[in-house]
């Protein structure tokens, strides 16, 4: 297997977890805060399997990595409780670029906090991916465009920021420890940090009662216990075998994966997600994402 098929598989399983994701939040799960209840109780199984299964035979070389992984692990509990929410408020084909723009923060960070600089190329890319992210969430109106949903947007980009920090995090600490001790730590430390921002006694009771649903448990469990660490583990494959900008240039197409599976899953004849499908929409749309895919894939390889 070669890096670039390795990161298409990740990419597209990420589309596909993001999908289901989105139909979890808006129809099986009543609230945000329930299905991140049960988001965080599929990363504790995570984490399980993580430190039962796999440290034993690789070894946990932690150390000084280790507050690095902590807080890699709680930066993507917020920034996912934050993309989830925004999810639930936003359509999908609208959440997910807004939520690539991460790249773009952890440049920054690298910027102000790490002393690393970025050419005029890479400037420019930056402000693409902006201006992309403004016009996936703008509607016209009354021969304007207006942010969609002013509070999803900010939500989303709160999310983004977070996640953009939690990849900092993360290159921090794989400088000081292997990558799947690291996994271990930020499954555990996540499912933490999303209990300590979502488990109320609503949210528990809510998910107690979403998860006798049969079809629910088995679409969180198809979701977040197989695919999404089947995506990040072929991540990790593609990054041992190629350059982490070549990987990180290829993974940032997944907003076009997921327009695709939101046209696909919203036709008049199987309207699942409710994404509205008219031409001059998709052509809105489409334009915005190839700006945010082109500003990411441009500031990853520079």
């Amino acid at each position: 297997m070669t890096w670039v098929t390795a990161a298409l598989i990740s990419t597209s399983l990420f589309a596909v977890v993001t999908v289901l994701d989105k139909r979890l939040t808006t129809n099986l799960f009543p609230s945000a805060g329930s299905f991140n209840v049960g988001f965080g109780v599929m990363q504790v199984c995570v984490g399980v399997v993580y430190f039962a299964a796999v440290i034993p035979t690789v070894g946990f070389d932690g150390g000084a990595g280790v507050p690095w992984a902590v807080a890699s692990g709680l930066l993507w509990a917020l920034g996912l409780s934050l993309f989830f929410h925004g999810l639930r408020l936003e359509e999908v084909s609208r959440a997910v670029p807004l939520q690539q723009i991460g790249p773009v923060f952890t440049a920054a960070a690298g910027v102000l906090l790490l002393g690393e600089t970025l050419s005029a190329v890479q400037w420019g890319a930056v402000l693409l991916v902006v201006a992309g992210a403004m016009l996936v969430s703008a509607r016209p109106e009354s021969g304007l465009f207006r942010l969609a949903r002013g509070r999803a947007f900010f939500i989303l980009v709160g999310g983004s920021f977070s996640l953009g920090m939690a990849f900092a995090a993360s290159e921090q600490a794989t400088r000081e420890m292997n990558v799947w001790a690291i996994q271990a730590v930020r499954a555990a430390t996540m499912s933490v940090g999303v209990f300590l921002l979502s488990a109320r006694p609503r949210t528990l009771r809510e998910f107690r009662l979403a998860a006798w649903n049969l079809r629910t448990l088995a679409t969180l469990f198809l979701a977040e216990g197989l695919l999404a660490p089947l995506a990040a583990l072929m991540f990790i494959v593609a990054l041992d075998l190629g350059p982490v900008s070549s990987v990180s240039a290829v993974t940032s197409s997944r907003p076009f994966f997921t327009l695709a599976l939101g046209a696909a899953l919203s036709t008049r004849y199987w309207n699942a997600l409710n994404e509205p499908l008219d031409r001059k929409t998709l052509g809105w749309k489409t334009l915005a994402v190839g700006m945010i895919v082109a500003g990411v894939a441009a500031l990853s390889l520079g």
